[in-house]
């Protein structure tokens, strides 16, 4: 990322150049360059004005420049002190590297935001005690000057001090631009911690002030000198131009009580709109977004004010807009959910539906929903469920729908796409329903499960145009949802149904099989006990022989004693363990029972395949089934019917 894009690219290169020591050499620059513009503009002020010898006025020149060098190696030297941290970050930008430490960070920031502030407060007092008083000492008692000539040099240094101050701010304030854009805290706590800077207010009276002072000292040794000239050397008036000087610093100063107050007015207009503007932005930052700028200026701050409110407005219907579309994703997102749960906990088919087209109408206020599925024969799309008292009406009349008819549900099975009318009153030929007279707009999505069709969600609204692309997309995969429920649901209940056959044929298989054991006689054992209980005394519990639900027999059980819980689930617990034994053991009868009749059959096949004729075939069939189910007689006869 390119910091310094904005930048010109003299800036960019002293900085890269120069380092830790861009500070220092951005105060020179600026001290240099505004020195001697204000050195120029005021000797040409003292030479028009003072009577001074070629050697006095060089050698006063020369004193000038050099106490005019010696301030700026002290505000040099200054400004090395108070930015040591800025010299410190430079140097790690310059050698490609990274802070960690956020105090020196900040320190850093704070140094670049008050540099002009702290050059103000060094370059101020070394203009009076460095660049003015030393030279008014020296051209007192070495060059033995006048008054006047006094006069004419305080002023004349006073405007290049000015000058050179208040140009070198500006360079300053310039040249340090790309310092403060590479020494940005990444964190906005600390970037609001450290804006440390000197404020607009201030900025503007001072820029105010320094103006009127710099036309003041300009205009003023000019004014002195003619003045003198005019009406004391020609006329010889010392009272009159003592008062004319009287009423020239009484205008003077009557200027600069104007210009002040002009400043602190202009610098007053200016800034109180800024900071209102910056009150608003506190508390807009802190979520009130109802807060408005008050529209206080006619100027450009004004229109700064009227669009910054614009924005809020904007802002906030934007934040309010977000909120419903988030609760409305957020409703639909549990909707989803909901079907989903429903689909894994209800498996009738009927309430099934029934659920999941109430939710769907409910979730997103639409005013009908239907579910339609495909009949045995592939050509209908019969309804199942609706809601409201229009779908009440739909299914006590079995409505169905033709499929691939005008209708959209009928497209939407025949094609597997989506059916979207906006506004179904300029379609009325895909929708035509005396039932449900306020539908502006209707979606029909296809229920596929896998490659196949199975039947269509049928929604429909008062609002035209009411279904926007990510409703189809969330009711879309509702279908999906409700499609694969609605199969699941369909297959648990053949699953059942196939189940309750198994059983019912299980039953009836267990029931046959003991009829044909029990044929042979009453199958019971009992135990009695020496002491029998009498019968107005005697407790009796029964309980069935069960097996896989079909009873076989039961247990009787007399005592005199109570029978407690424990006893009555210790007897149920045993009689489960004894079908499941007597069953068993069933089966192993009738296992042997096979086992033997094949391996007989086995051995009547192997005598039969060796014997060799008919008649010998005969009579050993013969022989071995009478004898195998020990008949009194068995007989075989071949014969062919005509």
């Amino acid at each position: 990322m390119n910091l310094l894009g904005t930048d010109s690219n003299l800036n960019i290169r002293i900085l890269r150049w120069a380092g830790r020591y861009y500070p220092v050499a951005a105060v020179l620059l600026a001290r240099l360059m505004s020195s001697t513009f204000g050195l120029v503009i005021s000797q040409i002020i003292t030479r028009n004005n003072n009577d001074f010898s070629p050697e006095q006025y060089n050698l006063s020149l020369l004193i000038t420049i050099v106490l005019f060098l010696l301030g700026d190696i002290l505000v040099a030297a200054a400004t090395v002190y108070y930015t040591r941290d800025i010299a410190l970050r430079l140097e790690q930008w310059k050698a490609g590297k990274t802070t960690s430490d956020t105090q020196t960070e900040l320190r850093a920031w704070r140094q670049s935001n008050g540099i002009l502030w702290n050059y103000s407060m060094v370059a101020i007092p070394a203009a009076g005690l460095v660049n003015i008083l030393p030279l008014l000492i020296f051209q007192s008692y070495s060059l033995k000057a006048t008054p006047n000539q006094l006069i004419y040099s305080a002023l004349g240094t006073g405007l290049a001090a000015l000058i050179s101050i208040g140009i070198s701010i500006l360079v300053v304030e310039y040249l340090m631009r790309p310092t403060r854009t590479l020494l940005l805290p990444s964190n906005f706590e600390q970037q609001i911690k450290g804006a440390i800077g000197a404020r607009l207010r201030t900025k503007l009276i001072l820029n105010t002030l320094a103006l009127l002072g710099i036309s003041i000292l300009a205009l003023a040794p000019l004014g002195y000198s003619r003045t003198y000239r005019v009406l004391y050397e020609a006329i010889g008036s010392f009272n009159t131009l003592t008062e004319l000087q009287v009423s020239l610093i009484v205008a003077s100063l009557a200027i600069s009580a104007i210009g002040v107050f002009m400043a602190f007015s202009t610098a007053e207009t200016a800034t109180t709109s800024i900071h209102e503007l910056t009150e608003v932005f506190r508390k807009v930052e802190k979520g009130d977004l109802k807060q408005r700028a008050r529209v206080i200026a006619s100027d450009e701050l004004g229109e700064l004010a009227i669009y910054f409110n614009r924005m809020l407005e904007r802002i906030e219907a934007l934040q309010s807009n977000l909120e419903k579309r988030v609760d409305e994703q957020t409703e639909k997102l549990r909707a989803s959910n909901e079907v989903g749960r429903i689909a894994s906990t209800i498996l009738d088919p009927d309430v099934l539906v029934s659920r999941v087209v109430n939710l769907i109408a409910k979730t997103f206020d639409y005013y009908y929903v239907a579910i339609f599925l495909v009949s045995a024969n592939g050509r209908w799309a019969e309804i199942v469920d609706a809601t409201g008292t229009a779908g009440e009406i739909l299914k006590a009349r079995r409505h169905r729908l033709q499929v691939g008819g005008s209708s959209m549900v009928g497209n939407a099975v025949a094609t597997g796409q989506a059916q979207v009318a906006m506004d179904v009153g300029e379609a009325a030929v895909r929708f035509n329903n005396p039932l449900l007279p306020n539908t502006r707009s209707e979606l029909a999505l296809p229920l596929i499960v896998g490659e196949r069709v199975i039947g269509a969600l049928d929604v429909q609204s008062i609002r035209e145009a009411d279904f926007k692309q990510d409703d189809i997309a969330t009711l879309q995969s509702l279908a999906s949802q409700v499609a694969i429920a609605i199969e699941n649901a369909r297959l648990f209940r053949e699953m059942e149904d196939a189940l309750t056959e198994l059983r019912q044929a299980n039953r009836q298989y267990i029931r046959s099989a003991w009829q044909e054991t029990l044929q042979a006689g009453k199958l019971e054992y009992a135990v009695q006990s020496a002491a029998m209980p009498e019968a107005e005394t005697s407790k009796e519990i029964s309980v069935n022989l069960n097996v896989r639900d079909q009873p076989i027999g039961y247990i009787r059980i007399q005592t005199s004693e109570d029978w407690t819980q424990e006893d009555q689930a210790w007897v149920e617990s045993l009689a489960t363990q004894v079908a499941i034994s007597l069953e068993n053991a069933r089966l192993i009868e009738q296992s042997n029972q096979s086992a033997l009749r094949e391996q007989l059959s086995a051995s009547i096949i192997q005598k039969l395949w060796s014997t060799p004729s008919v008649e010998g075939i005969l009579q050993t069939a013969a022989r071995e089934l009478g004898r195998a189910l020990e008949a009194s007689e068995a007989s075989i006869e071949l014969k062919v019917e005509k």
